[in-house]
């Protein structure tokens, strides 16, 4: 009878392979998991990058009639364009939409617009009292 509980003591070889298979598998998703948040990091990266060139470009096309991005230079491989839409009836164009597309490579364009009335563009501001 001393002998089977003797038996009983350890841990058998086919436990501590099963232990070490689970341990195994639980690091390899481990792994995974973390690669693809390096990724979903990086990819939002580049459209907090590209949102803050948006933003950039819709304030400098409130204050130019231009029809190229003037913010600052593309980085290699974006790409920006900009399109004015006349919003008044009339020939003047003192109305306008300035819709901005900035995209980065390998990801998604990201579009911002915004409406300018030159008339209060040209407005002398005058400070509060």
């Amino acid at each position: 009878m001393r002998l089977a509980k003797d038996r009983r003591a350890g841990l058998t070889l086919v436990e501590v392979l099963v232990a070490l298979a689970v341990v195994g598998v639980a690091l390899i998703a481990w792994a995974g998991l973390q690669a693809r948040l390096a990724r979903v990091e990086r990819a939002n990266q580049v459209r907090r990058e590209a949102a803050a060139w948006m933003r950039s470009e819709l304030r400098v096309q409130r204050s130019v009639r231009a029809f190229a991005c003037r913010s600052r230079p593309a980085p290699s491989g974006w790409s920006c364009s900009v399109t004015r839409t006349c919003l008044d009836g009339a020939g003047s164009c003192e109305a306008e939409a300035v819709r901005v597309t900035i995209t980065p490579p390998e990801t998604p364009a990201l579009q911002g617009t915004t409406a300018v009335w030159w008339p209060l563009q040209r407005a002398p501001v005058e400070p509060s009292p």
